[in-house]
């Protein structure tokens, strides 16, 4: 069975261009669109990494990248930041960011090659 990627974006469009990474990668996704979603989808879903947009309305970033990180359900799943190259918002500065166990950053404008860069970069194979 694949492993699953787990994609928490607001923007649709976005998350379709995603989920068409991960499953031409051979992966299974599932999807969140409100930070409120995030905890209970991992719980569940068990994924192999988590693909965090910044702007995820709902929940503030810190507070989800705290609660993924202090359950220990998911606290070893490499969380990859979707951002801008500049747009990390004020509730996570980089050394927030650096502790909280971010695998990485896609950027806004992710191509294919970005998002295979990205799963060698975060250990995560299928």
């Amino acid at each position: 069975m694949p492993q699953t990627i787990m994609i928490a974006a607001h923007d649709p469009n976005i998350t379709y261009l995603l989920q068409r990474y991960a499953e031409e990668s051979g992966f299974r996704t599932v999807s969140a669109c409100q930070g409120k979603d995030v905890l209970d989808l991992a719980h569940q879903a068990h994924p192999a990494l988590i693909i965090l947009d910044v702007e995820l309305p709902g929940t503030a970033g810190r507070k989800l990248l705290h609660g993924l990180h202090a359950a220990a359900a998911t606290r070893n799943i490499p969380v990859v930041l979707y951002s801008g190259l500049d747009d990390t918002p004020d509730d996570l500065p980089d050394a927030a960011v650096a502790g909280a166990g971010v695998a990485g950053r896609l950027p806004k404008a992710v191509m294919y090659d970005d998002f295979i860069a990205m799963l060698e970069h975060a250990g995560v194979h299928n």
